[in-house]
């Protein structure tokens, strides 16, 4: 199956470069490419992709913006920022926009595409450097209530791994499970956190120090 990608940002080479690197994977293609949010959220309507790959900072509207405006209109669209900030607050506007991926520019060409293929099967990734400094931030955070929330050990583990940037996969080879049965233990998280989308869950266990 091929994974059709709109690219987005306002920097030519930037863009041709990304499509460059990623047609060379036989299973992805550029379908179409913007040099701004007005230009990505037509082209949206007009192409339907697979995925959005998304800059952060655009010249016109915010991509977290952008991100919000596409996922109203097309809720099952998979939005990936990718951005060279890292910034805490940047990240969650854009996990609250309705983002399934957060990954800095200075990923390599494997990892990228590794989370292009992991958000089109469902999952959520985000830059293991992103998700630490977020961490770091909610454990300093000492006036957020902790609620009577009991996560299994292995509950712990998983949700341990995912902050490491792990697909459900690769979490399974870790404990010896199953994707399928990461994907039903993350569900089960998922409604002890009263959380809708899998990028939450490690901000909200880490916020309330359960890991």
């Amino acid at each position: 199956m091929t994974i059709r990608i709109l690219l987005v940002d306002d920097h030519n080479v930037v863009r041709q470069g990304l499509r460059s690197l990623l047609e060379l994977q036989p299973d992805l293609q550029v379908v179409a490419a913007a040099g701004s949010g007005t230009e990505a959220l037509k082209l949206i309507d007009a192409v339907r992709p697979d995925i959005v790959l998304l800059d952060l900072k655009l010249a016109d509207i915010n991509g977290a913006e952008v991100c919000r405006l596409a996922v109203a209109e097309h809720p099952e669209l998979p939005v990936i920022i990718l951005t060279a900030f890292s910034d805490d607050q940047e990240v969650l506007d854009c996990i609250d926009a309705g983002a399934k991926g957060y990954v800095l520019k200075d990923v390599d060409v494997f990892e990228l595409t590794r989370t292009i293929r992991a958000i089109h099967r469902g999952e959520s990734v985000l830059d293991p450097k992103v998700t630490r400094a977020v961490m770091q931030r909610a454990r300093r955070n000492a006036d957020v209530a902790e609620p009577q929330i009991v996560l299994t050990e292995q509950e712990t583990s998983i949700i341990r791994l995912m902050a490491t940037g792990l697909t459900n996969k690769e979490i399974g080879q870790r404990l010896f499970l199953s994707p399928n049965t990461i994907k039903f233990h993350i569900s089960k998280i998922m409604r002890k956190l009263q959380v809708k989308r899998r990028a939450e869950v490690v901000f909200k266990a880490s916020n309330y120090h359960l890991i």
